[in-house]
């Protein structure tokens, strides 16, 4: 083995790795966005406490996959009307997305609390006095996983972008003082 060779296979090998995670994660939020609108799409009737869970469970499953595809389309004029478009894209999927989570913190957050609170009586059967309209558990706990999720994967991609900002400003100004 010549000299700088191990090197060389260790940035091969974590390349790999790092895309191997890459395509792992697109996997899973591919996954659990159709997971949503299955479970939104099978529940839809089974939460009259509030009504607008399992719609938000789809609806959330759909726009990651909806934005996803229409940001990849190429524009006629190459790869200048290509990368405006999928900024465009980007940046209203990214606001729909963030409309629609704080909708769904303000749906499921409140109805998980009550659902949850010791003194709950739920209108099954007979009894029909002294209770409250209930929601199916599985999907309530399951909505309630995913905006928490949704929240943290946002907060990290807010984070992602931040810094990439913030590093493209960083060469910017370093470019200027060079050529100053």
């Amino acid at each position: 083995m010549g000299k700088g060779r191990s090197g060389e296979g260790l940035a091969i090998c974590g390349a790999a790795c790092f895309c191997c995670c890459i395509v792992g994660i697109v996997f899973a939020l591919f996954g659990l966005g159709i997971a949503k609108i299955v479970m939104g799409a099978i529940h839809l009737h089974d939460c009259p406490l509030q009504d607008k869970v399992p719609i938000w469970l789809i609806v959330s499953g759909i726009a990651p996959i909806f934005f996803g595809g229409s940001a990849s389309k190429q524009g006629e004029d190459g790869e200048e009307s290509r990368s405006t478009v999928r900024s465009v894209c980007g940046i209203i999927g990214l606001l729909f997305n963030l409309a629609w989570l704080i909708c769904g913190s303000l749906w499921v957050y409140p109805t998980y609390g009550t659902v949850n609170k010791n003194d709950f009586v739920p209108c099954i059967g007979n009894v029909t006095t002294g209770c409250s309209q209930d929601c199916h558990k599985p999907t309530l706990t399951f909505a309630f996983a995913m905006v928490t999720l949704d929240w943290i994967f946002f907060v990290l991609w807010f984070i992602i972008i931040f810094c990439s900002v913030r590093e493209i400003c960083n060469r910017s100004s370093r470019r200027g003082y060079e050529h100053a």
